[in-house]
C-alpha cells in the first residue's frame, strides 16, 4: 500500500538525488529531524565539513619564536574584484541578454467577450500547431494575437514566454512570466519559465527560486533538471529551497513509515538510508 501519490514521491526523489550531491545538507539544523531518524536506522552520516586546523607545533619552531618575534605582515586589503575572483562559476550556456521592444500584452482590466475567448483559443491552438512545427516566429505571432483576444488568461503569458525562451530572448520571457504570475500567482509555468530565463542571464539565486517554487507547484522532469543545472553556482539558495519544498513530504513520509510494521516499510527505510549515505572509500 502507498502512503505518498506520485508527485510526493517524485519530489521525495529529487530530494534524495540532492542529499547524494550535497550529503553535508542533512547537518542543517531544519533537517535534524531526518539526520535523526536515519542515525535511528544505523545509518552512518558523513561528518560535518570541518575548517582544517594549524599544524602542530614543534620544538624547533617554539625554540626560534623565543629568539626572535618575527613581525606579522600587514593584511591586504580585500578589493570586492578579488573576493570575486574566488568563487568559481560556470557560465556555460549563459547568453548575451536581449534588448528587444516589449510585446503587446492588452488590457487584462478589460472585460472578454464569449466570442473573444473562442477566438483566443482557436489562436492559442495554431500558435501551439507552429511551435511543434518548429516556426517559432509564425507561433509567437499567433500567441500575440491570442494575448490581445483574452489578456487576463495568465497561461496565454507563460506560453508565449516558452517560445520566447526558446528562442534565446530570457529578458522577454521574464516579462511575459512576470505578468502571468501577476495574473496568476500560482501559475507553475511561469515560475519554470522565469527560473530558466534568470538561468540563461546567469541570475543564479533568482533561477534556484523560481526552478525550486516551480517544483513545489507542479512537479515536472524537466524542472527538477534545470534546479540540478543551477545547483553548482548557488548552493545556498538550492539547500534552503530544497529543504523548503520537501521538508513536510519526509516529515510525512517518516510519520507514516514509523508507526507501520510491516516489512515493505523496513525495505523503504533500508533504502532510503542507504541512498544518503556516501560510500566507504577507507578500505580501498
Amino acid at each position: 500500500m502507498s502512503y505518498l501519490g506520485r508527485e510526493q514521491l517524485r519530489q521525495l526523489e529529487a530530494f534524495v538525488d540532492f542529499c547524494k550531491m550535497k550529503p553535508e545538507i542533512l547537518h542543517k539544523p531544519e533537517l535534524s529531524f531526518f539526520k535523526q531518524y536515519l542515525e535511528s536506522l544505523g545509518a552512518k552520516i558523513s561528518p560535518a565539513p570541518r575548517s582544517p586546523s594549524p599544524p602542530p607545533k614543534t620544538k624547533q619552531t617554539e625554540e626560534v619564536n623565543m629568539e626572535e618575534p618575527t613581525p606579522e605582515p600587514e593584511p591586504e586589503p580585500v578589493t570586492p574584484e578579488s573576493e570575486e575572483s574566488e568563487v568559481e562559476l560556470d557560465n556555460s550556456g549563459v547568453v548575451e541578454p536581449d534588448h528587444d521592444d516589449p510585446l503587446p500584452m492588452g488590457d487584462s482590466s478589460v472585460e472578454v467577450t464569449e466570442e473573444q475567448m473562442e477566438q483566443s483559443s482557436e489562436k492559442r491552438g495554431q500558435a501551439m500547431e507552429a511551435q511543434s512545427e518548429g516556426k517559432l516566429e509564425e507561433s509567437l505571432k499567433l500567441w500575440t494575437e491570442a494575448i490581445e483576444l483574452n489578456p487576463s488568461s495568465a497561461i496565454l503569458f507563460a506560453k508565449r514566454a516558452n517560445v520566447l525562451l526558446k528562442m534565446e530572448k530570457p529578458n522577454a520571457a521574464i516579462r511575459d512570466a512576470n505578468k502571468a504570475l501577476e495574473l496568476n500567482p500560482d501559475q507553475a509555468l511561469g515560475y519554470k519559465i522565469r527560473g530558466r530565463a534568470h538561468r540563461l542571464l546567469g541570475h543564479w539565486e533568482e533561477a534556484a527560486k523560481d526552478l525550486a517554487t516551480a517544483c513545489r507547484l507542479d512537479y515536472t522532469d524537466e524542472a527538477n533538471e534545470w534546479l540540478k543545472e543551477v545547483a553548482p553556482n548557488d548552493y545556498e539558495s538550492i539547500d534552503e529551497n530544497v529543504c523548503t519544498c520537501h521538508e513536510e513530504t519526509v516529515e510525512e513520509m517518516i510519520a507514516e513509515v514509523q508507526d507501520d510494521d510491516q516489512p515493505a516499510s523496513n525495505e523503504c527505510n533500508d533504502n532510503t538510508a542507504s541512498a544518503v549515505v556516501p560510500p566507504d572509500r577507507s578500505a580501498k
